[in-house]
């Protein structure tokens, strides 16, 4: 009885299906051309954070909208240093590492107390390339600092007692150390971790969009109004910070993280000494890579897995992006180029000295 009347009806059924074709593309048309037609302010804002440089450029209604975000996330990062930076003496991990007694529980805000929780997963996980108590090492080589020392091999196997984070343990509200001279440092993951707490603060707004720097992790959120992907450079590890060796096209609620030798380094005797450390040597990682980029939809994960893989090596450190599920960018001191199968489209070199590898 239906084929009878679809045969019957079939120029009407035809007529009907293209009206509200017509229709949908009209409507499809009418949103895109008023979100184009949208008039959209874009402006950027520059500071300093634990440390490093912040840029921050936001896409909304108004130059005075993108203003009062600004101050908010001014305010944001600046109650998150208080917390989690080391170079902040009075910093709540600042005193917890100068107050803290071996065997008692030393008492931190949740959020840290979750940050910890994730960081000594990925400690675990790597077998100890991501060391979330990696600072007792790093100051011994004084990079930060402008010391710039190269210790003494004794030295280093003495501090490197200090650094293993199986003497960490976690309870419901706060850290217990089971050796001395330890101390906590987000400095591996706490850029990322500012770009997570960025984009909870920029979720309470109505922006439309928001591209942010701090130091080597970048957060992309939701959209500049163009309907377009976003672009964002990846730095040429050898040539100076706007230098771009390559370009990552991709969308809102994107974190991206850069760990490199370039960031912090002295030189003496002829060689690159670089402040991501491996915990099993005591020295800066030394493995053939200069530069590797972790992208995925969280602060942390991307920051604490660019320093766990570029400490891992390339074939290790590839082998555990592709587990945890995220994209990445190594690079080789030779400059090689290795890739995850998810960017292949996405990521294109745009500077003619590196080569992509099959």
């Amino acid at each position: 009885m239906w084929r009878y009347y679809v045969r019957r009806y079939k120029s009407v059924i035809i007529g009907a299906f293209i009206g509200i074709s017509m229709v949908l593309l009209i409507i499809a048309g009418i949103r895109n051309q008023s979100v184009r037609d949208k008039n959209i302010a874009s402006d950027t804002f520059a500071g300093k954070t634990m440390g490093t440089a912040v840029k921050k450029t936001f896409y909304s209604d108004s130059t005075a909208e993108n203003e009062e975000i600004n101050d908010r996330i001014d305010t944001c990062l600046r109650e998150l240093e208080k917390q989690i930076s080391v170079r902040v003496a009075d910093s709540e991990v600042s005193k917890c590492n100068r107050n803290y007694a071996v065997g008692g529980s030393y008492g931190l805000s949740e959020n840290i107390m979750e940050y910890l929780k994730k960081e000594l997963e990925i400690w675990k996980e790597t077998d100890g390339a991501f060391c979330p108590c990696i600072r007792p090492l790093t100051s011994l080589w004084g990079i930060e600092d402008g010391a710039e020392i190269v210790p003494l091999p004794e030295v280093i196997d003495m501090v490197k007692q200090n650094i293993d984070a199986s003497n960490i343990e976690l309870t419901e509200t706060g850290i217990i150390f089971h050796k001395e001279e330890m101390a906590i440092d987000f400095g591996a993951a706490g850029k990322g971790i500012a770009c997570d707490e960025i984009v909870k603060e920029l979720k309470k707004t109505d922006i439309d969009g928001a591209v942010v720097s701090v130091g080597g992790s970048i957060a992309v959120y939701g959209s500049k109004g163009d309907l377009k992907d976003w672009h964002i450079g990846i730095r040429d590890p050898r040539k100076e910070e706007e230098d771009v060796m390559g370009v990552l096209k991709c969308t809102g609620n994107t974190m991206i993280s850069t760990s490199g030798d370039y960031e912090k380094y002295f030189e003496k005797d002829g060689k690159r000494y670089h402040h991501i450390m491996d915990s099993f040597t005591g020295y800066p990682a030394d493995n053939g890579l200069i530069s590797v980029t972790i992208i995925s939809d969280s602060g942390i994960l991307s920051d604490a897995l660019s320093t766990a893989c570029f400490v891992m090596g390339l074939e290790d450190g590839m082998k555990y992006a592709k587990k945890k599920g995220v994209e990445a960018i190594f690079i080789t001191k030779d400059k090689q180029v290795y890739i995850t199968d998810g960017i292949k489209k996405n990521f294109n070199i745009k500077e003619d000295s590196y080569k992509l590898s099959k």
